[in-house]
């Protein structure tokens, strides 16, 4: 636990994720080094392969052979005298005169004093008289003569210089190989597990210090607010992209999608109450997107037929102009207006039917929340359906507080891993201290792959922005709507008129005996005229020609005629809505999917009639008819 934040499995993954590329490059940097060294060691061992080891004591004999004590054999004293001369010994062995003389004699030009002793290991043995020395060398036989010769001259030397004593050999030196141990072998993968570990440490201590957004359903457990949109993070849509006004052969990408369905909840989440509505757009710190944000919205709410008005109130660091205009002057902005340089239709840029837009450009001085400022935006929210502003971040300065005189709406933008959760959460309080109302949040740069947010308030799902019916082809759609929309139509076709219906009622009269042959005469030769179209029926003064679906500009409705008899159809929905689930869906208008509507079910409306043309009358039909005979023949009979 870090400041009541859990971190979870999914979390440490994340962060070994995020900096993959330094645990790495620090893996690699270990294993570099030890190969270096693994070399460096490779090199000296192969100047130096051998090893002389032998060992030698020290006598107290004098140049005549006689002991301390005067003998030839040695007593006590001797013995006691000569591990005192121990030191004496080794330092007279490694003295500069014995090596420069050893150097000197077998003629080792190439090789100076302190090389040679940087070589030789002398130390004494247990306390004793006897000392051990080694020589490593890069030849045997050197090393051999070496290692006597050093003893030769020491032994020569002491009684010269210590008056006293000699050196006797114990174990003839001895050769040995030497070369790289299990030690210098596992160096390098014992420096790479180094760097590995370091790496894997950073990104483990940078989760624990600073823990950020990395899953989308903390929103909800840590901030309480619910996700309006998800916006993936596509770089390369970005840089693509010149202006958000401009999509030429850009295609519908995933981005444009969730911009505009997160537009589609933001609009019912205000409301359809109010005529005006007026709300900012904020973040806890920079780098989150929220401009980006604010500008896509504005631009997705006016291509809903929404006046739209996009105004820049982050006076510290404006860049709302940036995304629409290729360089934004004093004179259009809202600095100048303020100071009255300018006038509102000069400040307010129209970019679209439907959009337009307040920009600021950078000053030394911010723009006062006074009073003028408060009326122009009221007047303003009068004259447009949605007011956005984009302001500064509330974690950084309290600017945006100062806007509650004229909006109380908020969205809050969260960039994803991009503010630690404490800073997300000072921000929300700061807001809900102030009396603003959060409406929800965006979470921007969603990076691919962590759309999803699970359970059962799957915001993706509600987006829209994953879900498998948005990666239907438009025919895949058709093929499922219209069968329902046939059935439909059908349903609607075999209802019979209302009595009072607006057609006149036509008196029945009692069919007329003719004869057979002359009757399939007629129909043949009618059937010859008219082989593929019926003669219309005579319509009402008022209503419209008889076609199979008339569809009018005022209100919408389809008039299909069938039998004679005119029914209106409710105003005309494209069925494809009926797909993305809800009314705050984006409808699809487009016209050509409406004409391939019309062009599948054309066909069977006409199937359906050229069918009830043929047929004979049905047995329902004659019963009704035979009823209304005797119906007709009583009621004359109680008048006579």
């Amino acid at each position: 636990m870090n400041n009541g934040i859990q971190i979870r499995i999914s979390d440490l993954i994340f962060a070994l994720q995020k900096r993959w590329k330094m645990i790495v490059a620090a893996t690699f940097v270990g294993l570099v080094l030890g190969l270096l060294l693994v070399a460096m060691t490779f090199v000296q061992s192969s100047m130096q392969n051998y090893q002389i080891a032998g060992s030698f004591t020290i006598t107290t004999q004098s140049e005549n052979g006689l002991f301390v004590n005067g003998f030839t054999n040695a007593g006590n004293n001797d013995f006691h005298l000569a591990e005192d001369m121990a030191d004496a010994a080794i330092y007279v062995v490694r003295s500069h005169r014995v090596i420069s003389e050893v150097i000197n004699d077998l003629g080792l030009l190439t090789t100076s004093v302190e090389q040679l002793k940087k070589a030789l290991t002398v130390k004494q043995y247990g306390g004793t008289q006897i000392i051990e020395m080694s020589l490593v060398w890069n030849q045997a036989e050197d090393g051999l003569t070496i290692w006597n010769a050093i003893v030769d001259h020491a032994s020569a030397l002491m009684p010269s210089t210590l008056q006293l004593g000699g050196l006797a050999i114990i174990d003839n030196p001895q050769v040995m190989t030497l070369g790289m141990g299990y030690s210098g072998v596992m160096t390098p993968v014992l420096l790479a597990m180094l760097g590995l570990m370091c790496g894997v440490g950073y990104a483990v201590l940078e989760l624990l210090m600073r823990p950020t957004l990395n899953n989308v359903r903390d929103v909800e457990t840590f901030f309480s607010l619910e996700t309006i949109g998800l916006i993936p993070r596509d770089d390369t849509y970005f840089r693509r992209r010149k202006s958000l006004l401009v999509t030429e052969d850009m295609g519908v990408s995933e981005i444009e999608q969730n911009y505009s369905a997160a537009a589609y909840i933001l609009r019912n989440q205000l409301g359809t109450k109010d005529e005006h509505h007026c709300f900012f757009v904020t973040s806890a710190t920079t780098q989150e997107g929220k401009s980006t944000v604010a500008a896509n919205l504005a631009v997705q709410l006016s291509e809903m037929g929404h006046r739209t008005l996009l105004i820049d109130f982050d006076t510290r660091n404006p860049s709302l102009g940036a995304l629409f205009l290729d360089k934004v002057s004093y004179a259009h902005s809202l600095n100048a207006l303020y100071r009255g340089d300018a006038s509102r239709e000069d400040a307010i840029i129209t970019l679209t039917g439907y959009l337009d837009l307040m920009p600021t450009v950078l000053e030394h001085g911010s723009i006062p929340m006074d009073g003028l400022v408060v009326e122009l935006i009221q007047q303003l929210t009068q004259e447009y359906e949605y007011v956005i502003m984009d302001a500064a971040p509330v974690g950084m300065v309290s600017d945006p507080l100062s806007l509650k005189q004229v909006a109380s709406n908020v969205l809050f933008v969260i960039g994803y891993d991009t503010s630690t959760i404490p800073e997300i959460q000072k921000s929300l309080e700061k807001l809900y201290k102030s009396g603003l109302r959060v409406i929800g949040c965006i979470v921007n740069g969603v990076q691919s792959g962590r759309m999803r947010t699970g359970g059962k308030d799957d915001s993706s799902k509600r987006n829209h922005g994953q879900r498998k019916e948005d990666a239907a082809s438009p025919e895949e759609k058709l093929k499922e709507v219209v069968p329902e929309v046939r059935g439909s139509m059908s349903a609607m076709m075999n209802t019979e008129p209302a009595e009072d219906s607006a057609s006149p009622a036509m008196p029945e009269t009692e069919p007329q005996p003719e004869d057979a042959g002359a009757h399939e005469d007629a129909g043949k030769h009618e059937d010859e005229a008219q082989p593929e179209q019926m003669e219309p029926a005579e319509q009402p003064d008022g209503q419209p020609e008889a076609t199979d679906i008339v569809t009018t500009d005022e209100d919408e409705q389809g008039i299909i005629v069938m039998d004679s008899h005119t029914q209106v159809l409710p105003a005309r929905r494209n069925p494809l809505l009926d797909l993305q689930g809800d009314e705050s869906d984006l409808p699809l208008t487009d016209s050509d999917t409406q004409d391939a509507v019309d062009a599948l079910l054309r066909p069977s409306l006409d199937e359906r009639r050229d069918e009830e043309e043929a047929a004979p009358e049905s047995d329902g039909k004659k019963e009704k008819k035979k009823k209304d005979k005797k119906k007709k023949h009583k009621n004359a009979h109680s008048d006579t």
